[in-house]
């Protein structure tokens, strides 16, 4: 996949004290100001002039609108309704009853459902009209949201253009010479967004309009607004319905031929099954990693989360023995040392069990896990390491044996699912509200519907490769 225009690629991004950080964090005293949550219920009304017209004659309507506002108030600079709002009750009307001589009131109706009577007498005065229904003006209010929730959109870039002419009136905005933005500004509402000519107006417009000038947000205002009608609409759930595309196999039969061919090795190789470790934890791990495998088919996991957890298991099994491979030259009891450190890891909680009272169902069998740590040795003669083994972490260890790619897309990605990080949470457990009054927030899925892409064949390619690396050492 490659990166778009709009984003940075990871060079581009700072590493430093444990952190990744973007270009624009990078960036001294930079506050990202949004434009949906920010900025929208600001200018939403003037949305709802421009969207009662043509294209061209509501951004027309919008601006002729501002420029008497400018000639009448100096202060406003941008046309925010909280700004608005603000003033005292003679300078409404006056802003009212230009709005009012250029369309029709019932253009800013549908406002009346956030800003009431009550908190808001004079805006009601000119724009509460009793023939409109609540559940229209809702509508309404929530199509306009919709329209302009894109702060790419051809139509939010309309409505920022507007939001732009206010600043002129205001004579608050200077450009440098050859400047491109003065031509955009002249040319943009009279072409249309199909001509090649908008692909350079529109940026232009867009970065305009994030100038500083009153670009603090009132948080109190925005929030409420998005309140106000979020609890007047109802949730539309959507949950993705992926379609799984990859190779089309019986993965039933391949493991059986698997398992085939390492009941073959044992057999061609049963002196060293039963006394060479490395043999032991080849085949061992080999085995542990096709058994989960075939727990993934059999209970139908290749889509669930548990899928995710399983292949980031094999992955990691499969680099611990390439890697093992790799050293077992500089390390003649390699093998041993591997299966020590495992036992080891076994007898931590071993010896914590022993100081409480478990569970008799509980999954911990303490009998069991006995057993298994004195299986090579009496427990007293092994230490317990809490390191990586040979000191050395799972990324370094993907790099050594050349599979990075390995680790920085499936098992980097995977590993979200096994701790429970919240981009996991989001794509397995949360579902997607189609619904621009709720921001499009994510609802639980509760009813279990949403689906992950299909993991077998991505565990099929890991397993393929161990298999191979087990045929290379004994043909």
């Amino acid at each position: 996949m490659k990166k778009t225009k709009m984003t940075s690629d990871l060079k581009s991004h700072k590493f430093t004290k444990g952190l990744v950080i973007t270009p624009m964090n990078n960036i001294q005293n930079m506050e990202p100001v949004s434009w949906t949550n920010d900025r929208l219920p600001e200018y939403i009304w003037l949305g709802l002039i421009i969207m009662n017209f043509d294209r061209t004659k509501g951004i027309e309507k919008a601006g002729k609108i501002l420029k008497e506002i400018a000639q009448i108030n100096k202060l406003i600079i941008k046309p925010k309704l909280s700004s608005i709002f603000s003033l005292p009750e003679t300078e409404q009307e006056k802003i009212y009853k230009i709005i009012c001589k250029e369309i029709d009131p019932k253009c800013l109706a549908p406002l009346t459902v956030i800003y009431r009577n009550s908190s808001y007498p004079v805006f009601n005065k000119y724009f509460n009209l009793s023939d409109i229904f609540i559940s229209t003006r809702i509508n309404v209010l929530s199509d306009a949201i919709k329209l302009y929730y894109d702060h790419q959109s051809y139509e939010a870039t309309d409505l920022r253009y507007v939001v732009i002419s206010m600043m002129i009136f205001q004579e608050k905005l200077s450009f440098h010479q050859g400047s491109e933005i003065p031509e955009a500004l002249v040319n943009y509402p009279y072409t249309d967004h199909d001509d090649e000519k908008m692909r350079l107006y529109r940026p232009c417009i867009r970065v305009t309009e994030m100038t500083d000038f009153e670009n603090l947000s009132d948080k109190d205002f925005t929030n409420n607004f998005w309140k106000e009608i979020g609890m007047k609409t109802n949730c539309n759930i959507v949950a993705i319905e992926l379609k799984n595309i990859g190779i089309e196999m019986n993965y039933k039969e391949y493991i059986s031929s698997i398992q085939e061919r390492i009941y073959y090795l044992l057999h061609e190789h049963k002196e060293q099954s039963i006394y060479d470790d490395k043999f032991s934890v080849l085949i061992g791990s080999f085995t542990y990693a096709l058994k989960i495998f075939n727990e993934v088919i059999t209970k139908e996991l290749s889509d669930c989360i548990l899928g995710r957890h399983a292949l980031r298991t094999i992955i990691e099994t499969y680099i611990n023995i390439k890697y093992l491979l790799k050293i077992e030259s500089e390390h003649p009891n390699i093998w041993e040392e591997y299966k020590l450190y495992g036992v080891g890891k076994y007898k931590l909680p071993l010896l914590k069990a022993r100081e409480t009272q478990i569970n008799d169902k509980s999954h911990f069998i303490e009998p069991l896990v006995n057993v298994i740590v004195n299986e090579i040795f009496w427990e007293e003669f092994i230490n317990i390491d809490l390191r990586y083994f040979d000191k050395k972490g799972i990324r370094e260890r993907f790099e050594i044996v050349d599979e990075r790619d390995l680790y920085d897309i499936f098992y980097d990605y995977d590993t979200n699912f096994v701790h429970g990080f919240w981009g996991a949470i989001r794509e397995s457990s949360m579902l997607h509200c189609d619904n621009a009054t709720h921001q499009y927030h994510t609802v639980p899925d509760i009813s279990f519907e949403q689906k992950l892409a299909d993991i077998n064949h991505d565990i099929y390619s890991i397993i393929e490769k161990f298999s191979n690396l087990i045929d290379e050492l004994y043909k």
